[in-house]
């Protein structure tokens, strides 16, 4: 089973669209397939980023918070459409 896709629509520049073009008919995929791939080893390269970042601090004994981490949201609240709750 696969997993589910959320539907993301953004605008491109021509030269990225000739790109993403390029890339599936060499390869025999769609350009939304392409656009995945590449988003997917961007999101990989972060997680890899952050969890080096962490290790990093740790091993220095410093507590990521003092480097600016809001304390009141840690990314573990869910987006409200933009506009502050009060």
């Amino acid at each position: 089973m696969s997993v589910p896709l959320k539907d993301f629509r953004l605008g491109i520049t021509e030269s990225i669209d000739i790109m993403l073009d390029a890339q599936a008919l060499a390869f025999g995929k769609d350009k939304a397939a392409i656009a995945r791939e590449v988003l997917a080893e961007w999101a990989k390269r972060k997680v890899h980023e952050h969890k080096v970042i962490q290790r990093r601090l740790e091993a220095n004994g410093i507590q990521p918070e003092l480097f600016g981490d809001e304390t009141e949201d840690a990314g573990t609240r869910p987006a409200d459409g933009g506009g502050r709750r009060k």
